[in-house]
């Protein structure tokens, strides 16, 4: 008893943590992708690709232009169009409009099929493959360029969360500098060097040190929210961020920046393919408006109608029989009636022929048995039209106008684009240059702060130098220190904003 107890447990915890697996897949599949726990640059960029919500709207455009493609095609192949139809009417008066007709002795079902084939040619159909095929080029590009400003976003973002992350190290040090000199002023208020005012201002430039780090912590918690926000997913406080960036003297040429730009970058390509596809639609618009339109319809179909009485079936018949035998034996009348006889008795002679026999019943009933497939083939019909359109109240002016304005406006769009992306490289390249010079200053004034600082320290410990000095090198040196933050931080940020500008990477992070 205490084996099965114990073997039903076994059962029930194996049942429990295949369940929490299958939970587990399943929340990861409807969540986005597992964020490994050292995120560089390049993976998170692929999250992105696989989650965020804005990109991935555009991505999925790509089927719909494929299959435009493939509907350019098959308008060159005909249509096929298969219906089908049952129905049943019940006995009793039948009523057309203010017609009213005797009434119907017997249900009646009825049945059918229509196969339809059609194909027009006319303008939108010569010119729709190579007007499908631009706009498909089109999408393909939109969604490069996209997918390029998605790399260059979850880049700026990626190096935001790192700045933060650098700018909680800044104010913890400045923190511990703070404590280091309150400790400092502390012993010399204790030992009766100085007065206690110096003791409470060490302690308020504490405070602010302390709130400078509740700060920074805070604002490192908002940039990685904005960072999972752009990769579509969860990132999670145990998720660290790998990649790291260096500063390096930026050697690139000018021209050649802006020809790679020109030539490359994928923005650039999209708006040329937008246009490519705008003339593409003018030209479609302006010929095919004036071609004729040929349209060619075949039908084939069949119906079944068949009566649900029986007795009124064998009526029929044999309705039919005795009129056939009365109309025989008045043909015979006249016919021995008149000298010479008739000159062509026609429904005349023996009338013992038109009598119903059981078989003629039988095969009467097995007749109409035809629903609902037992069809009977109409005749085919076939139809071929020519049209040409002559005047359309100015409706075709209107339309190749308003395309060939289209074509017009994605022309100036990428000339605009082209303009933008100058004065973006330019601007880029010299923040570049400049961020530079600027992290090698800032660099050089964070080492001379802290000396001060160092001196400034030892100084007042031998009470040769007062507090205000103390807390002048302590700011100097905090200012020197978020300085140097920004500046190469600048630096990376201008990096990123050039590679966005010229369409391409220019340098490569050395990983951990």
């Amino acid at each position: 008893m205490n084996v099965w107890i114990e073997t039903a447990d076994r059962i029930a915890l194996r049942a429990l943590t295949v369940g929490l697996l299958l939970l587990g897949i399943f929340a990861t599949t409807a969540f986005g992708q597992a964020v490994p726990e050292e995120l560089t640059l390049e993976e998170a960029i692929e999250l992105a690709r696989s989650n965020n919500p804005t990109f991935l709207t555009t991505a999925n455009d790509q089927a719909a232009a494929d299959w435009q493609v493939r509907e350019s095609y098959a308008q060159f192949v005909p249509s096929l169009t298969v219906s089908g139809f049952g129905s049943w009417q019940e006995a009793g008066q039948q009523v057309f409009g203010t017609v009213i007709l005797e009434d119907q002795v017997t249900d009646w079902a009825f049945s059918g099929y229509s196969v339809n084939f059609g194909m027009t040619i006319d303008g939108n159909t010569i010119f729709g493959v190579k007007n499908a095929r631009a706009n498909r080029a089109a999408t393909e590009a939109r969604i490069e360029s996209e997918d390029f400003n998605l790399g260059s976003l979850v880049s700026l973002q990626y190096m935001t969360v790192l700045r933060a992350q650098d700018g909680v190290d800044v104010a913890q040090r400045q923190l511990d500098r703070a404590q280091q000199n309150f400790q400092i002023v502390n012993t010399r208020v204790e030992q009766g060097a100085v007065a206690g005012t110096d003791g409470k201002q060490a302690e308020v430039d504490l405070g602010r040190a302390e709130v400078g780090l509740i700060q920074a912590q805070r604002d490192l918690r908002q940039a990685r929210l904005l960072l999972a926000e752009q990769i579509g997913t969860e990132l999670t406080p145990e998720v660290r961020l790998s990649s790291e960036f260096e500063v390096f003297e930026p050697d690139f040429e000018l021209e050649e920046l802006m020809q790679w730009s020109m030539e490359q970058h994928p923005s650039l390509r999209s708006f040329r393919a937008r246009e490519s596809s705008t003339r593409a639609a003018a030209r479609q618009v302006a010929t095919g408006q004036y071609l004729p339109s040929i349209n060619l319809s075949a039908q084939f179909s069949g119906q079944a109608r068949q009566a649900l009485n029986e007795d009124f079936v064998l009526q029929q018949v044999d309705g039919r029989a005795e009129s056939q035998i009365d109309n025989c034996e008045l043909v015979n009348a006249l016919n021995g009636g008149i000298p010479g006889g008739l000159p062509d008795p026609a429904g005349g002679g023996d009338c013992s022929r038109f009598v119903i026999t059981e078989a003629d019943r039988q095969a009467a009933l097995a007749q109409n048995q035809v629903f609902p497939f037992n069809f009977t083939t109409l005749p085919m019909r076939a139809t071929l039209s020519v049209s040409l359109p002559i005047f359309t109240g100015f409706t075709r002016e209107r339309q190749v106008s308003d395309a060939n304005n289209l074509a017009e406006d994605a022309e100036h769009a990428r000339r605009a684009e082209e303009l933008r992306l100058r004065t973006m490289v330019t601007n880029a390249y010299d923040n570049l240059v400049s961020s530079h010079r600027v992290v090698i200053a800032e660099e050089r004034n964070r080492t001379l702060a802290e000396e001060q600082l160092l001196l400034q320290q030892r100084r007042y410990a031998l009470g040769a130098a007062s507090l205000l000095e103390l807390l002048d090198a302590q700011t100097t040196m905090t200012t020197a220190d978020q300085g140097y933050l920004d500046a190469l931080y600048e630096f990376h940020y201008s990096l990123v904003v050039l590679e966005a500008a010229v369409g391409r990477t220019l340098h490569t992070q050395t990983q951990q």
